[in-house]
């Protein structure tokens, strides 16, 4: 059977195998948190800034309002968290916006997910961007939403934008002119050069992961991220000598642009409840007057319980 590696899967190896066994060869599930809500609902926002039929970039407040559309709540400690976090979203993209809109070209590829098999391991994964400039080079762009940059010599050993550029090499057949990280919270775009050697490099790093993996050395390694694991407590090593998952410094809030905030979300709240009195009142009335049980559109049915209330149920289960 081929072994099945990705980057993370790589990544995560590489900082503890154990972390890795239990993850991707056992199968447990890792434990929703508050970056990675607030990094895929980022990501799906600027997915859907750019996957647009026209050649204008979308305006600001329709960006915004996606944002409230693809907004994750999974995994904060508190409200106030989540609240932090979400009006830190907002900023990032207005940042974004900024700093993209006027320059904004349809992408050659977004969320393109593909597999490449290297004779000892498949490996897989998802390129946040592929641009293609006005004289036909192609540039990887990947999205992180780190609080901190991180240094120098970590971008240039990491191994996520050599597995992208191998992928696009063989999947397009070009190589790709850059390769990017685009650190969101910054505004900061880090370009790292490709070299025949770092390519030489990163399949050897791959190598030894599949190596290690196949020959089932799966030993814990300690490392500075084990309070952050989802799995201490399956660890010998670790058990009961750190923290378990230490709480991140959380975004700042200024209290004056929250009490601005606090009039205008309470002003939405009611506008929202206005409309939703009116579509329940819509809908229960056709469920009373024509004596059918429930009704559906596309993505929901309705029904009317027994007390009198109007139930809705998503088409994936209940809401």
């Amino acid at each position: 059977m081929t072994l099945k590696l990705s980057y993370s899967a790589i990544n995560t190896y590489q900082t503890c195998p154990l972390q890795y066994r239990l993850k991707y060869v056992v199968g447990r599930p890792s434990l929703p948190g508050a970056a990675l809500s607030f990094g895929s609902s980022v990501h799906d926002a600027l997915r859907w800034f750019y996957d647009v039929p026209t050649p204008d970039a979308p305006a600001l407040d329709d960006l915004l309002d996606y944002l409230e559309t693809c907004w994750s709540s999974e995994g904060y400690a508190s409200p106030e968290e989540e609240v932090r976090y979400y009006y830190q979203a907002r900023s990032t993209l207005e940042l974004f916006h900024r700093q993209n809109a006027d320059s904004f070209r349809v992408p050659a590829a977004l969320e393109k997910p593909f597999r490449v098999d290297l004779g000892f391991c498949e490996l897989s994964g998802v390129i946040d961007r592929l641009d293609k400039d006005p004289n036909g080079g192609f540039e990887i762009i990947d999205y992180k939403t780190n609080r901190r940059l991180p240094p120098e010599r970590k971008l240039r050993e990491d191994l996520q934008l050599p597995i992208y550029h191998i992928a696009v090499e063989r999947v397009w057949g070009v190589a790709p002119e850059r390769v990017t990280f685009y650190f969101l919270l910054h505004g900061h775009r880090h370009s790292v050069p490709i070299t025949p050697q770092r390519l030489d490099t990163a399949f050897e790093s791959i190598q030894a992961v599949a190596s290690s993996v196949q020959r089932g050395d799966f030993e814990p390694r300690r490392n500075p991220l084990c309070p952050w694991c989802d799995f201490l407590d399956e660890c010998d090593m670790m058990a009961g000598k750190v923290e378990a998952r230490r709480s991140a410094n959380v975004p700042a809030l200024e209290v004056g642009q929250a009490v601005d905030e606090l009039l205008t979300s309470e002003r939405r709240a009611l506008q929202m409840e206005g409309r939703l009195e009116g579509l329940r009142q819509i809908v229960g009335s056709y469920l009373s007057d024509s004596g059918v049980a429930q009704v559906g559109g596309s993505r929901a049915v309705a029904s009317l319980c027994e007390d009198g209330s109007l139930r809705c149920t998503d088409l994936e289960g209940e809401r």
